[in-house]
């Protein structure tokens, strides 16, 4: 079957539109001094804002990226979420023969379209299977998982099959968005050359070995 690599790029949402949905943290029973109390909530505060672009609830759609087989990366990128959303739910209905393969895909980037889709109106295809979503979406994440929970990340596979891997394990997206967008692009290809590679690999994807 026919394949269409995706990876989404998000962002936060505005500080003020989003604190609203900020939990109130309670400090460990065995603080006590006030000044470190306020630290710990302050610090976990932060964390929490940090978090912010991989939520649909307190991030949004920046750019995606998809590789369909043997053609090259494209990314598209709309300062309007709303359009963003509906060039992915195109390119969706137009490969009815393909399936969309991603790592952590199905507990990420297609969640996170199909919710920021619910958000701003955009009329999302009928892509569950009761709750689940349906086969045309592999996540290699949760094929390295055989059934198991275990949480490995892109970099780590790299590593363990012996595949060159030239993507910062802790690159922040939006803030790579900001400074080059060129850059960043880059980065959400390279991304799919290498879910490639892991891809093929476990033998989900054809193509050459590494």
């Amino acid at each position: 079957m026919k394949s269409i690599l995706l990876k989404i790029g998000t962002e936060s949402l505005p500080k003020d539109e989003i604190l609203y949905l900020m939990p109130e943290f309670s400090a460990p029973a065995n603080y006590k001094d006030a000044e470190k109390i306020q630290t710990w909530k302050a610090k976990k505060q932060e964390e929490w804002l940090l978090d912010a672009p991989m939520s649909a609830l307190s991030g949004k759609i920046l750019a995606f990226a998809y590789k369909p087989d043997g053609d090259d990366c494209k990314v598209e990128s709309d300062e309007n979420e709303s359009e963003l959303l509906k060039k992915f739910w195109e390119l969706y209905r137009a490969n009815g023969d393909c399936q969309f393969v991603g790592y952590d895909a199905r507990n990420f980037d297609i969640p996170f379209l199909v919710r920021r889709s619910w958000k701003n109106k955009v009329v999302v295809p009928n892509i569950l299977n009761g709750k689940f979503l349906n086969w045309k979406f592999v996540d290699l994440a949760q094929v390295w998982n055989c059934g198991s929970v275990e949480r490995v990340s892109l970099g780590t596979l790299a590593k363990f099959f012996g595949i060159e891997n030239t993507i910062p394990e802790k690159s922040t997206f939006s803030a790579l968005w900001k400074a080059n967008p060129d850059s960043a692009k880059k980065f959400l290809c390279d991304s799919l050359e290498l879910t490639q590679a892991i891809g093929e690999a476990m033998g989900v994807l054809e193509g050459e070995l590494f």
